[in-house]
């Protein structure tokens, strides 16, 4: 079994040139947390002068990444002591030496380095490895914000006390054992929580705003609720109501609901349904304190939900007004048919040698005397 060891020249040439290798060619990268997105550097010189790294990419995941900050009510670096004590704990539970550690203030990173890189549009691959995720994060209690995110900031290994292993090359299958069992229905049941979503609500073009705020009102039902049985609600309606989104929309929808519940917007405990609001159309609670890169990552999902709402609404109108158009003309098409009648059996009457009159026509058509009365007049 691999050993936590002393590094000499040789590790650490080999450890950065396996980043250099699985990082894009440029990154974004800060001595702070919250600015570590703002300015894009050389990986290298990234890596040579950043306490905060952006590791993968929105296309390319090269890395799995975890983060562990408490453990039993004291933080994992209270809990663990030092790097090896994290490491014979990750050997005990998974059995899998992690590529490299690092020790931060309060506990510690780790990471899987990836033999084949795994490019967000393939979406299976992408589903496995957000399982695997958040599998591996369930059993070594990591922090489930940080552990499931696939890409973002984390803190630069090279900077930091670190213990590299030279394990390299893991593939997806290394971890499948890791998977948990996919949960559809909720275990828990609510009862100050009532929802009734039409089916019109889960359409494209509402259906992501509908879902938000389903979360939302699930997250506040309970305090307590937790991640996994947020997701599993609502990943549930996407299931049994045929929604269709993929877990990656699934997810981002339920942490933000989630994220909402645990920043404390709201402190009373009544239903969710009870509570006034007041943040605008779409009911967002205002961001506080977030950092940089949250507080990024939280308005791009504001401003998707936001744009499909405006796209429903033009929907909307447009049939709404197409509807008025279509009524019009039948309106149009009846009074013509009305009139054509009225006019044939005028023609009718005259051929005959009758009266024409306002009976006369009423009796022979079969139409109402008001209705002969509208349009026997424009024939005089």
């Amino acid at each position: 079994m691999t050993t936590v060891k002393d590094h000499n020249f040789n590790d650490i040439e080999e450890f950065i040139e396996v980043l250099i290798k699985n990082l894009p060619a440029k990154i974004k990268a800060g001595n702070e947390k919250k600015k570590a997105n703002i300015d894009e550097l050389k990986t290298i010189d990234a890596l040579n002068t950043c306490k905060f790294i952006n590791f993968n990419s929105k296309e390319r995941i090269s890395f799995m990444v975890f983060d562990i900050d408490t453990m039993e009510n004291m933080t994992a670096k209270q809990y663990f002591k030092d790097i090896r004590g994290i490491y014979a704990y990750i050997m005990e539970k998974i059995e899998l030496a992690p590529t490299y550690i690092l020790e931060t203030e309060k506990g510690f990173h780790f990471a899987y380095h990836l033999k084949n890189h795994i490019f967000t549009h393939q979406q299976k691959a992408l589903n496995y490895l957000t399982l695997i995720k958040r599998g591996i994060t369930k059993i070594l209690n990591c922090d489930e914000r940080a552990s499931h995110r696939l890409n973002g900031v984390w803190r630069n290994p090279l900077l930091h006390p670190n213990f590299y292993s030279s394990y390299l090359n893991y593939e997806l299958v290394d971890f499948k054992k890791f998977i948990a069992p996919k949960i559809v229905k909720v275990k828990k049941t609510y009862t100050n929580f009532k929802f009734n979503i039409k089916d019109k609500d889960l359409q494209k073009g509402s259906r992501n705003t509908t879902l938000f705020n389903t979360a939302l009102k699930f997250a506040f039902s309970k305090e307590n609720s937790s991640i996994d049985e947020i997701y599993s609600f609502i990943n549930n309606i996407n299931i049994s109501r045929n929604v269709n989104l993929d877990s990656r929309e699934i997810s981002s929808i339920c942490w933000s609901a989630f994220n909402y519940r645990e920043r404390g917007d709201y402190k009373d405990n009544s239903s969710y349904e009870d509570r006034n609001i007041n943040t605008g159309i779409m009911e967002f609670p205002k961001m506080r304190n977030l950092p940089y890169s949250e507080y990024v990552a939280e308005t791009k999902i504001r401003q998707k939900l936001s744009a499909l709402r405006t796209v429903n609404i033009r929907d909307k109108e447009k049939n709404k007004n197409q509807l008025l158009e279509v009524k019009q003309l039948q309106i149009i098409k009846l009074q013509e048919k009305k009139e054509l009648e009225v006019q044939t059996t005028i023609i009718k009457l005259q051929n005959q040698g009758l009266k024409v009159s306002v009976s006369s026509i009423s009796r022979l058509s079969g139409m109402d005397r008001k209705t002969v009365k509208k349009y026997y007049s424009s024939f005089k």
